[in-house]
C-alpha cells in the first residue's frame, strides 16, 4: 500500500466510513455522508491539481458504494433490498475554490423508488456533468452513470450512479427531455 493509499484509508477510519452500518441505516428519506468532513482531513491531497483531487476522491466513493453493494445482503433483508439506493454525489459546485476541489458524498436511501420520482435524475451535457464523465473515463469507471436531477440549476449536484442500479425511468427522463 503506497503512501496515499494509507492516507485515504486513514481518512475513511476517521470520518467513520469503515463501519458498513452507516451506509445501511434506515434514514428518514435518504442521507448523503460527505467523504470529508473537515477541509484539513484531505490536506495530504494538496499538492495535487483539481482535477486529479477530484479523481482520487470520486475513486474513494466508488470504491465505497462498490465495498456496500457487495455486502448489501448483510444489513438489509432480501425483501428490501431492491428499494436500496447508493450513488455519489458531487457538491460544492460554487465554492469549490476554497478546497480546491468537489465534495464528494455518498448518497443513501432505503426508499428507492420514492427517492427517484423525486429527483428525477436524467442525462444532459452541463459543463458540470461532463466533467465528470471525464473523471470517470479517466479512472476507468465505465460502468457508471453521471446524472443530474431536475433541480440543477437551484441545487447543484451531479450524482455518479452505477448502472445496475438505475430503472427504466431514468431512460424514460432522457427520452422525453430531447
Amino acid at each position: 500500500m503506497n503512501k496515499l493509499e494509507k492516507e485515504m484509508q486513514f481518512l475513511i477510519e476517521k470520518e467513520g466510513l469503515d463501519d458498513l452500518s452507516v451506509f445501511f441505516c434506515d434514514y428518514e428519506t435518504f442521507e448523503e455522508i460527505p467523504l470529508f468532513s473537515r477541509f484539513k482531513h484531505i490536506s495530504f491531497l494538496s499538492s495535487l491539481s483539481f482535477n486529479e483531487k477530484n479523481k482520487i476522491l470520486i475513486k474513494k466513493c466508488i470504491e465505497l458504494i462498490n465495498k456496500c453493494k457487495l455486502n448489501a445482503k448483510n444489513y438489509i433483508d432480501d425483501k428490501n433490498i431492491s428499494d436500496y439506493f447508493i450513488c455519489v454525489s458531487l457538491t460544492d459546485w460554487e465554492n469549490y475554490e476554497d478546497v480546491n476541489c468537489l465534495t464528494p458524498n455518498i448518497y443513501i436511501s432505503r426508499k428507492k423508488n420514492w427517492l427517484l420520482s423525486h429527483l428525477k435524475l436524467k442525462h444532459s451535457q452541463t459543463i458540470e456533468e461532463n466533467l465528470i464523465r471525464e473523471y470517470l473515463c479517466s479512472i476507468k469507471e465505465l460502468d457508471y452513470i453521471v446524472l443530474i436531477s431536475s433541480g440543477f440549476e437551484n441545487y447543484k449536484r451531479v450524482y455518479i450512479v452505477h448502472k445496475s442500479i438505475i430503472n427504466e425511468d431514468i431512460e424514460l427522463n432522457k427520452k422525453s427531455n430531447k
